[in-house]
């Protein structure tokens, strides 16, 4: 190579190198910028002096441009600049109001702090809204001011100061979170669902309820993202990752805790200092009783939402008492499942909960459908939602989580993902028919085609399924209300998540009711209403299933109830008031992988 070919290369990758610089300090905007305010001290009277800290965070891949900051108007009112580190930034021609010009550049994943040193004047509550303007946009945090009394601060989108304890009386609004859960579907990454939670710790405890942060039999949770609410008009901002350190699905309960940011940088808990919520007593709650329920609902808006109403009952459930449940004249959204209720002193005594919600049986209304959940080979709002929608009236009293959260202080971990009754379930009845399937001619219809087939083999009952997304049933002619079926199952032919139990109420090809268990450990009740999904008791997992094959399956299907049981222990039981008593079967399905094979043996048919 001669060398003016070489210098001439030499002026185009210097040229490269400068127009990609170029690229890079210019790039960022606003929305890259992660801006967190810190005061201290705590406590401030007239006189004192107090430090406002921002710490910029570059958290994008571009620089980001800073060309003024802009504290609240109310703030300078009431007290006086006195200090700013470092002094390069250069306060207005007004003279120490806002806005102050600065010019700096943050490189990406770098980081920046402005000290601002105050004096208080006079007495008061300053709060407002500054920003850190980068070219023509601009990042907004919340700043608030307690002077002679406490001092809270909000920031967007950075983590929140000090904000603790949650003054008696007050409604504690910011204490309430909103919870992302990131699924996993076909290998990509998103946001599921949206749930409500409460902090209840200065470093970071958060109650909720499980099914907000648990996977479940489609949806397998990655990572929970915790939006902090920054003002009562804004929507929640996105600024931590948390993990779950108790959790009991039957409760519906669990307890989080703060991680990282939002980067995956590991936070210091023992800095937070989030506004804590204090526990109340629900024990106490009498009738009549006023509350509020604060969360994020998910439907009608982004922003935080109260709804108030009063203790109008209590329902009992074994093994909890007679306080399983707090009901309420309110009727709240399901965006708000985890949230915050709260009584007139502004302590926790409930958390809103969608399992045991009472009369109230809306359906879902914030129907966010992933998976193909009914088989009909469209992914669409028949297929059973993930967790959120619906509608609530009842609160899991804070009695119930107060073991869990002790726990969750000492640092423990244990997740219950398992959800029965923890009842023993013992059918009875008068026995109508039985059958142990070695008389081919016992009435059940047997037939073999493309999709797979029903059959009388080696003294049992078969059915095999051999398409996907598909599910096969026999019935025989019995028609009677209130009636028991059990039977021996047993996986022959495994494919991991296939399904399988009882059919009941057959009016027709569109009109029956399922009451099965998966293989993978799951457990659901559904009908078809002319030739509509309906979702009855969604898949929950039981540890009781999770053993493993063979099972002894009951069931109860009647106008009173349906329930299911496997082994001698009840999983659940559901009040449908539109079932009417039809043929009964046996079945089985599976869903993305074919060849599920069940064996039934022991069929008996009681009669109540």
């Amino acid at each position: 190579m001669n060398k003016k070919k070489r210098i001439r290369n030499f002026v185009i990758i210097c040229m490269l190198l400068i127009l990609m610089l170029a690229c890079l300090s210019t790039g960022g905007t606003s929305s890259d910028l992660s801006v967190t305010v810190d005061i201290a001290p705590a406590d401030i009277d007239v006189g004192d002096a107090f430090t406002i800290k921002l710490s910029m965070y570059n958290q994008g891949d571009y620089n980001v441009d800073i060309s003024q900051i802009k504290l609240p108007d109310a703030l300078l009112e009431g007290a006086t600049l006195k200090d700013i580190d470092p002094p390069a930034i250069i306060a207005n021609a007004e003279g120490g109001q806002t806005p102050f010009n600065l010019s700096t550049t943050i490189a990406p994943q770098g980081r920046e702090t402005i000290t601002f040193t105050f004096e208080a004047k006079q007495a008061g509550d300053f709060s407002g809204s500054g920003g850190v303007v980068v070219g023509s946009g601009e990042s907004v945090f919340q700043v608030r001011v307690l002077v002679g009394g406490q001092t809270t601060v909000g920031t967007t989108p950075g983590p929140v100061g000090d904000q603790t304890p949650i003054k008696t009386g007050e409604i504690p609004y910011q204490s309430v979170v909103q919870i992302s859960a990131l699924v996993e579907v076909d290998d990509r990454e998103l946001i599921g669902w949206t749930g409500s939670g409460t902090i209840i710790s200065p470093d970071g405890l958060i109650l909720t309820n499980a099914h907000v942060v648990l996977s479940d039999r489609f949806y397998v949770v990655k990572d929970l993202i915790i939006s902090l609410t920054v003002a009562q008009d804004a929507p929640p901002v996105q600024t931590y990752l948390a993990s779950i350190l108790q959790a009991d699905a039957r409760l519906d309960l669990a307890v989080i805790k703060i991680r990282a940011d939002m980067n995956g940088n590991p936070v210091n808990s023992a800095s937070l200092n989030l506004p804590a919520v204090p526990l109340g007593n629900s024990d106490s709650l009498q009738l009549g009783d006023s509350i509020v329920i604060i969360g994020y609902p998910g439907i009608g808006g982004e922003t935080i939402t109260l709804t108030r109403g009063e203790v109008s009952g209590f329902t009992s459930e074994e093994p909890y008492g007679n306080r399983a449940f707090v009901k309420t004249s309110a009727t709240i959204a399901g965006g708000n499942s985890g949230g915050l209720a709260a009584n007139s002193k502004g302590e926790i005594i409930g958390v809103p909960t969608q399992l045991g919600s009472g009369d109230v049986q809306a359906g879902f209304v914030d129907c966010r459908p992933l998976a193909d959940t009914n088989r009909d080979g469209v992914i669409d709002n028949n297929d059973t939602c993930v967790p959120g929608g619906g509608f609530i009236n009842a609160l899991r009293p804070i009695k119930l989580a107060v073991a869990m959260i002790d726990a969750a202080k000492r640092g423990e971990v244990a997740v219950e993902a398992g959800s029965s009754t923890g009842e023993e379930y013992d059918p009875s009845g008068d026995v109508f028919f039985s059958d142990d399937f070695s008389d081919p001619s016992s009435g059940w219809y047997a037939a073999t085609d493309s999709n797979g087939m029903t059959a009388y083999q080696n003294g049992e009952f078969v059915i095999e399924v051999t398409r996907t997304d598909y599910f096969i049933w026999s019935d025989i002619n019995y028609i009677f209300d209130n009636i028991v079926m059990v039977v021996d199952a047993r996986v022959i032919n495994s494919v991991g998540d296939g399904d399988f139990g009882f059919i009941c109420g057959i009016l027709d090809n569109e009109n029956f009711t399922v009451l099965e268990i998966a293989e993978d450990g799951y457990f659901a009740f559904w009908k078809y209403k002319n030739g509509e999904y309906v979702s009855l008791v969604e898949w929950t997992y039981s540890d009781e299933i999770a053993n493993g094959s063979p099972y002894t399956l009951g069931a109860f299907c009647g106008t009173q109830k349906l329930a299911l049981a496997v082994n001698g222990s009840l999983l659940a039981e559901y009040v449908d008031p539109e079932f009417q008593p039809g043929r009964i079967g046996l079945a089985a399905g599976c869903f993305d992988t074919s060849g599920i094979k069940i064996g039934f043996d022991n069929f008996v048919l009681l009669i109540q």
